[in-house]
């Protein structure tokens, strides 16, 4: 493995005019990908539209009831877009790695709830009876999660107790961990190359395995602190990294410089997994310290 890496292409990243790296979090790549998921929100703030011309003519023509009832559908379908904007905006940072949790309220369901009662308002103000406004209503609402789907359940993180271990510490680690990782599939979903794809699906798969094992013995972290702490944060980097320059595909040398990159990686991970499941005291850090150096060196610039 340490052969592979020192046969490995030396390519530079893009760096900001300070000589500093963009952080991934700030980078078009992962803007444009997260205001691409809350685009949906837009049709329950154009589609309540035509209410707005029933309300000026229920005010023209004096009908109280009828201006109630619409402004009041009105308010209740823009408060639900307002929602569901929150909630996709939230979920795609999630997904990104951006944030550890999806939304801890139910902001989808609260949505749908206002959207079924924005529409059964609008029923009443056209004059549908009871049982159309319920229909309607119940069909408004199951049309929303339809759309929209449901909120999003984070994964439940079960650190064992262990004597002499701090399980929040260790909590917020494996939390920190999974959203790298949910970095790389992101990132990964963009790639062109089919065998890049492959081979990062590989890695993040191998490094919910490792976080699997530190959560049924959170001593383990002690032995992964490096890959927990260090090493992922810098494999998200070089991933996202690469997905965003390389997303329509890429030049021959620079793909096989990103394929030794994974190789290393997958490597590492693979490697990580066998010492934690063999409880083998050895540690990975001169090994992570070797391949993180090249991640921090050199990337797909």
């Amino acid at each position: 493995m340490t052969g592979e890496r020192q046969n490995m292409p030396h390519v530079y990243s893009p760096t900001r005019k300070d000589g500093g790296r963009a952080p991934i979090e700030k980078d078009l790549y992962r803007r444009e990908r997260t205001w691409a998921r809350t685009a949906k929100a837009a049709a329950l703030f154009l589609l309540p539209l035509p209410l707005t011309l029933a309300l000026l003519g229920s005010l023209i023509g004096g009908d109280a009831a009828r201006a109630a009832f619409t402004s009041g559908s009105l308010a209740c379908l823009w408060g639900a877009a307002a929602l569901v904007f929150s909630a996709l905006a939230a979920e795609a940072r999630y997904f990104l790695g951006e944030r550890l949790d999806p939304p801890a309220i139910p902001l989808k369901m609260l949505s749908a709830m206002l959207t079924a009662v924005g529409v059964a308002l609008a029923a009443a103000a056209a004059g549908h009876t009871l049982p159309s406004i319920v229909i309607v209503a119940a069909l408004g609402g199951i049309g929303h999660i339809a759309f929209y789907g449901r909120d999003l359940r984070p994964k439940r993180i079960n650190v064992a107790a262990a004597e002499g271990i701090d399980r929040a510490a260790v909590l917020l680690q494996l939390e920190h961990a999974h959203g790298r990782l949910r970095g790389i599939d992101a990132a990964a979903r963009s790639i062109a190359v089919p065998d890049f794809r492959e081979r990062l699906s590989r890695i993040t798969t191998t490094g919910r395995s490792i976080l699997s094992e530190i959560e049924r013995d959170p001593a383990d972290a002690a032995r992964a602190r490096r890959f927990l702490n260090v090493y992922l944060d810098e494999a998200e980097r070089v991933t996202a990294e690469y997905a965003r320059t390389h997303r329509h595909g890429s030049t021959p040398p620079l793909e096989e410089s990103f394929r030794d990159l994974l190789t290393g990686m997958e490597s590492t991970f693979n490697e990580q997994q066998r010492r934690l499941v063999d409880r083998d005291l050895l540690s990975l850090d001169v090994d992570i310290e070797v391949l993180n150096a090249r991640l921090k060196g050199e990337g797909p610039g």
